[in-house]
């Protein structure tokens, strides 16, 4: 336990304190134009948007078709929007799916499951349509390329044969 204390010990806790301090500040300045019943929901999204680019940094070391995969299911479990509580409010769907699990009410489950698997299904063709693409613009860059090496060459074969027949 001597490690935990000397870490307590050697923490930098005054420079945490004005960055948390900082940090509060800088936040109460961005949100104090939004209404307080959007903040949660302008909170969510910021949170979502910050967790998918983090994401983008796990998914690097994983092999490109799954972490594409992987990316596209954690983007439409937490950006899937449904109305929750009967309320008319918008709220994440995976709310509305644990909150049927939990209340034993599967149907009610599925019925918020739905959204997120359609959002995942359209991702998943969306992505495929991307790669498709992607491939044929390498492939005709690629054959480009490589045919204005060969005229590069052509050319390059021209002018040592003029050369040596003068």
């Amino acid at each position: 336990m001597d490690w935990l204390k000397n870490l307590i010990k050697n923490l930098p806790l005054d420079a945490m304190s004005e960055w948390a301090t900082q940090f509060i500040t800088w936040w109460s300045n961005i949100t104090s134009g939004i209404p307080d019943d959007d903040l949660p929901f302008y909170a969510y999204v910021g949170a979502s948007v910050s967790v998918l680019l983090l994401l983008l940094f796990v998914i690097r070391v994983m092999p490109r078709t799954m972490g594409g995969v992987f990316w596209v299911f954690c983007a439409s479990v937490l950006l899937t929007p449904d109305t929750f509580s009967g309320e008319g409010q918008v709220a994440p769907a995976v709310a509305g799916v644990a909150h049927g699990i939990l209340m034993k009410d599967y149907a009610g489950a599925m019925a918020s499951l739905l959204p997120i698997l359609t959002v995942f299904v359209v991702l998943l063709c969306v992505g495929a349509i991307w790669q498709i693409l992607r491939g044929v613009v390498e492939t005709s860059v690629a054959k480009a390329r490589e045919t204005a090496q060969i005229q590069a060459k052509k050319q390059e074969l021209a002018k040592q044969s003029e050369n040596t027949t003068v």
